[in-house]
């Protein structure tokens, strides 16, 4: 059997202090930086209809989905919205800026992609008809013929003779 020997340092305790002071120091860093986010969140929310306005309105046509779909859900998030405003224009900033990165990224697969302007493609022009015009009759057309049955084959049976469920699979 093997026994532990907790040191002075006060085991249990120790931790319990430790996460406790923990707690506290989370909890004024957190206030903190939502003091700052309330005093920069017009600037945010603003900076993000300038950087892309498509993120705000995405967002907006989001909730009024989320309000159709559950009301009671969709009021509880615009109640939360109001409270944490600070925390919605951060949010809404952030998704402009990834908007912006989606673009830049989805231009430059376009530009890498695409083929050069002054090079030509050469193509072959193929005969185009409406889709619902009947296809055009060639007088060289030869049908093909009826493919060949093939024979049906015993398959051996491993049953008994006499089997009545033999009669079954044939």
């Amino acid at each position: 059997m093997v026994y532990i020997k907790y040191g002075r340092a006060g085991g249990g305790w120790g931790c319990l202090i430790m996460g406790v002071l923990a707690l506290i120091a989370a909890y004024y860093i957190l206030k903190g930086l939502f003091y700052v986010l309330y005093w920069a969140s017009p600037v945010l929310f603003v900076l993000a209809l300038v950087i892309n306005w498509r993120a705000v309105a995405d967002t907006g046509r989001d909730f009024l989905s989320l309000l159709q779909r559950n009301p009671l859900g969709g009021l509880l998030l615009g109640a939360l919205a109001v409270v944490g405003f600070p925390v919605l224009a951060l949010y809404l900033f952030l998704r402009a800026l990834g908007y912006n990165k989606m673009e830049q990224f989805g231009r430059a697969m376009r530009e890498q992609h695409a083929p050069p302007e002054d090079e030509f493609v050469e193509f072959e022009e193929i005969e185009s008809r409406p889709k619902d015009a009947p296809p055009s009759v060639v007088d060289d057309f030869e049908p093909l013929p009826p493919p060949e049955e093939p024979e049906p084959e015993e398959r051996p049976t491993i049953s008994k003779p006499g089997n009545p469920y033999d009669e079954m699979f044939k």
